[in-house]
């Protein structure tokens, strides 16, 4: 008589090719649309939708978690601090022959959590994987935000589950939950350094392909000038120079920066100051010749209402930590568009799994228009690759189901749980 195991296993074969040849398609919050009238296929890919839902529900979801800790090419300096190493956790679910991929990057700064906190946070909820139903967006978004765990180990499940359901339907993540585009421009950013230093940095960068440069400013803001137009200078016209000042100006200093380094074609400024003085940064952007765009400030969906009505901002920086995943990410897209606010999406120190992910977010919602996807092109090594590559600044996910397929160098990582 064969086990439970391997009835579950025949199953789940079963199920998928069934759902496989009725062409079953996504129609959920935003998926691409089915139009026309019923037809038998439509039918059967509703009975296929349905009989795979309930078996997904008692399916047994394992989960595993590696500490994933690897150098930077050089010391990365903003105004905040100093970054030698990325250290995130990458989280693996496991569902019979489909597995799901997603990574969490603690920010003490930013989310008020450390590595310590995530893992510990990760071990508390991951008794309650083993049977969670991901049979749609709306259930797995219920079931990250019923979590008591913290910003960075929400987004990596929300990461994971999506990725299963994605691979589930057999189809591309970005696809399921928007398909507008397909592929972005990513920026590749250059962290403090002195004008001249960061004026090579620049020029290498774009024999290298890159059209787009991030330059980390507010340590000091005559300095900050300086940076500005010594980059400007070594790459001329034809390049776009967006600056990101990490709240390390006053207002006062955030305007005269600003009006100042208007001359060189900047293309926005980001989170001129303090990510909690609201009144300042509507002083700012009124002010301001330059689009003012928010990046600390905008963590929550709350967060990018408040911001949106009180004027505070043009753009609105995404990052999937921040938003405790896609799900998130997306309400904030939403918010921010109605408010006719435009997005940028961004990142930590998220090795290539993580980045893909927020390549998949940015391919998929019409309203991010700005991309900074680089932190991966920034370590000393690879110990995971795959994914979303980068070729000449562009990078593109993968058509493969759910994130795409990832190559991972097992002795490089540490096992968690």
């Amino acid at each position: 008589m064969p086990s439970v195991r391997g009835t579950r296993r025949a199953w789940g074969k079963v199920l998928l090719e069934v759902r496989r040849k009725a062409g079953l398609t996504s129609a959920l919050q935003g998926g691409e649309e089915v139009g026309g009238p019923p037809t038998p296929g439509a039918y059967c890919r509703v009975c296929a939708e349905r009989l795979f839902s309930r078996f997904i529900r008692w399916r047994a979801v394992r989960l595993e978690a590696y500490l994933h800790r690897a150098a930077l090419r050089e010391p990365f300096r903003i105004a905040t601090g100093t970054s030698t190493e990325s250290a995130t956790i990458i989280v693996r679910l496991v569902d019979g022959e489909l597995e799901g991929w997603g990574e969490a990057c603690p920010s003490r700064g930013v989310l008020g959590e450390s590595l310590e906190d995530a893992v510990e946070s990760l071990r508390r909820v991951a008794g309650l994987i083993g049977r969670v139903d991901y049979s749609g967006l709306d259930r797995i978004s219920e079931f990250v935000d019923s979590l008591d765990a913290t910003p960075s180990v929400k987004a990596a499940l929300d990461m994971a589950l999506l990725d299963l359901y994605a691979r589930s339907l057999g189809r591309p993540l970005w696809r399921v939950i928007g398909g507008y585009r397909d592929r972005v421009e990513t920026d590749i950013t250059i962290g403090i350094m002195e004008p001249g230093e960061m004026a090579e940095r620049a020029v290498r960068y774009v024999e290298e392909g890159f059209r787009v440069l991030k330059l980390k400013l507010g340590e000091d803001p005559e300095r900050d000038v300086e940076r500005v137009r010594a980059v400007r200078d070594a790459v001329g016209e034809g390049v776009r120079i967006r600056v990101d000042a990490n709240q390390g100006w006053s207002v006062a200093d955030a305007l005269r920066v600003i009006d100042r380094i208007a001359s060189y074609d900047v293309e926005l400024v980001e989170q001129p100051t303090r990510w909690d003085d609201l009144e300042g940064l509507v002083e700012v952007r009124a002010e301001s010749p330059l689009p003012i765009a928010l990046d600390e400030t905008v963590k929550t969906p709350e967060d990018a209402l408040a911001v949106v009505q009180l004027g505070a901002a043009d753009i609105v920086n995404i990052k999937l930590m921040k938003s405790r995943g896609l799900l998130g990410a997306i309400r904030i897209a939403h918010i921010c568009e109605a408010a006719g606010v435009k997005n940028m999406v961004g990142c930590f120190g998220e090795s290539r799994i993580g980045i893909t992910a927020a390549v998949h977010l940015a391919q998929a919602v019409r309203n991010i228009e700005y991309y900074d996807l680089d932190s991966d092109l920034l370590l000393a090594e690879q110990y995971i690759s795959g994914g979303a590559g980068v070729e000449r600044g562009v990078r593109k996910a993968p058509e493969e189901p759910g994130l795409g397929s990832f190559q991972v160098d097992w002795e490089r990582l540490t096992r968690l749980i």
